[in-house]
């Protein structure tokens, strides 16, 4: 059972009452990311989520974990473009214990200055970490190309240079101005009533205040761009791709069928081809990422440097080949992947709590799973089509490649997918 209420002071709480299970996850999910942050507070998004776990008035960072590892919970957080979620999930009966954590944690977190200036050091090691994973740090390099005037095109963890100035005061001013009522939606999904988390989170954070949503930038995507970063490592990791539709377009669906289509699991076109078919790769996929007002699709592979010039010419193949390689069949099949994964995941509450705040924050509304699996099964191989020749244009296409330049026996670019 399905409800939703907005508290006097704007907060959202929307949850998914299932009597059956033994489990609760429930997320507090906050509307700002690192699209929101000043180019001064880059990174600040991400490093105010790790504080949030470092003690507040009650709980010592020790206590904390130990209260959730003692009865068999987790409590983990993340930070997006343009969310921030902290979440637990816990048997139903430690719900209380888990909320409470999650509220100090949430309105009574201290920021010592000890413990920002021992996290300042955590994040410059977890942002080391991705610059020494080449998977990752490829993909940074290919938003920051797509959107290089934006805050889309900057990773979320910071660089070395502005995590160095993050203070207890800078924490204190930027949850001000983001982590209001208005901009908090809580979701849950498990064995607890809509009406003991109204009631639980309604009291703990009625004193919240509104805050004023800060606009966004305008999000111009920067076509054709091409960049090689010199790596010494063993692979080729490249990116490529471009602008695609923002989270709220109804379309969304088409280009969920076409990413799988073309890169969505071991039957896809990307797959078979590179890797199967030629034994290009060990690893390729297609991906998308939707924002509120913009978006990107984008293909990786990873491959010997000797087979750079044999890769562009399978994508270059594929994707002037489309309107061959994809048919009603395929289309069917897809839809029955993308139908079939969605029950499959609604085994998990976690993917349920999920699934509730896509709901909201996309439509503005619950969505059922018979409604998305409806919106699925109504994309025509027709409209498919017009979306793929729309987004799938090799004018408006950047890559980005990382490795041993020296290797690749061909010229950089040695040519165009198109």
């Amino acid at each position: 059972m399905y409800q939703r209420t907005v508290l006097p002071n704007g907060i959202r709480i929307i949850t998914e009452y299932l009597p059956y299970l033994r489990s609760v996850t429930l997320g507090a999910w906050y509307e700002v990311g690192s699209r929101h942050e000043e180019e001064h507070e880059w990174g600040l998004s991400h490093f105010i989520e790790h504080m949030m776990f470092k003690g507040t008035e009650k709980y010592s960072a020790k206590q904390i974990a130990e209260v959730m590892d003692q009865r068999g919970g987790y409590l983990n957080a993340f930070t997006g473009k343009e969310q921030t979620c902290y979440y637990f999930k816990v048997l139903d009966e430690h719900f209380s214990t888990a909320s409470e954590l999650l509220e100090q944690m949430l309105l009574h977190s201290l920021f010592s200055p000890s413990d920002v200036q021992k996290e300042k050091n955590v994040v410059l090691e977890e942002l080391s970490m991705y610059e020494d994973s080449p998977e990752e740090l490829v993909h940074d390099l290919f938003f920051a190309k797509l959107w290089p005037d934006d805050p889309l095109g900057r990773n979320i963890i910071g660089s070395t240079s502005s995590v160095a100035t993050f203070s207890p005061a800078t924490i204190s001013d930027y949850l001000a101005k983001h982590y209001t009522a208005d901009r908090l939606v809580i979701a849950s999904a498990g064995n607890i009533s809509h009406e003991q988390v109204v009631e639980t989170f309604g009291a703990a954070f009625a004193s919240l205040p509104r805050g004023s949503r800060p606009l966004l930038s305008s999000a111009e995507s920067r076509s054709g761009q091409e960049y090689f970063q010199d790596k010494d490592i063993e692979q080729v990791h490249l990116c490529l791709g471009g602008p695609a539709l923002c989270r709220h377009d109804k379309r969304r669906y088409a280009l969920g069928l076409l990413d799988t289509m073309i890169g969505g699991g071991v039957s896809s076109l990307l797959f078979q081809e590179l890797r199967e078919e030629r034994g290009l790769v060990y690893n390729t996929y297609s991906f998308t990422s939707l924002h509120d007002d913009a978006g990107s699709y984008g293909i990786y592979a990873g491959f010997n440097p000797q087979h750079w010039d044999q890769v562009w010419d399978v994508l270059g193949d594929l994707f002037t080949g489309l309107p061959h390689l994809i048919t009603p069949e395929t289309l069917e099949r897809a839809k029955g992947q993308m139908k079939g994964s969605l029950v499959l995941s609604l085994e998990s509450t976690s993917n349920r709590m999920t699934r509730l705040i896509k709901g909201e924050m996309d439509e503005g509304r619950i969505t059922t799973p018979e409604e998305t699996m409806q919106q699925i099964e109504q994309v025509t191989y027709e409209e498919l089509m017009e979306l793929a020749r729309i987004v799938y244009d090799p004018n408006k296409w950047s890559w980005v490649g990382l490795g041993p330049r020296h290797l690749i026996k061909e010229t950089i670019p040695c040519k165009k997918t198109c």
